[in-house]
């Protein structure tokens, strides 16, 4: 199943929804690592504090992955100043 972010909030809500179907606690996740439960606890409140990096570490343990996917036609002005008012 493919879940679409379109905003930090929504991956915060995806990246701890992944972490609970596979029975992980906050600390378990971090550990393998080097994360602390309040690291973890800090990137899915506020996703924008993690590198990409470092999610991509965090996704790798959650079996997940990200895919990139064009989105509906738009004009690039009008595409900047919507992921303006997103992100």
């Amino acid at each position: 199943m493919d879940f679409p972010i379109q905003t930090p909030a929504q991956l915060g809500a995806q990246l701890k929804s992944l972490r609970r179907s596979k029975g992980l606690t906050q600390a378990q996740l971090g550990a393998p690592l080097g994360l602390g439960q309040v690291r973890i606890a800090d990137i899915e409140s506020d996703p924008g504090a993690v590198s990409f990096g470092q999610l991509l570490q965090i996704l790798h343990l959650l079996n997940a992955r990200v895919v990139l996917q064009p989105g509906g036609k738009s004009n690039a002005s009008s595409s900047q100043s919507e992921n303006k008012e997103i992100w």
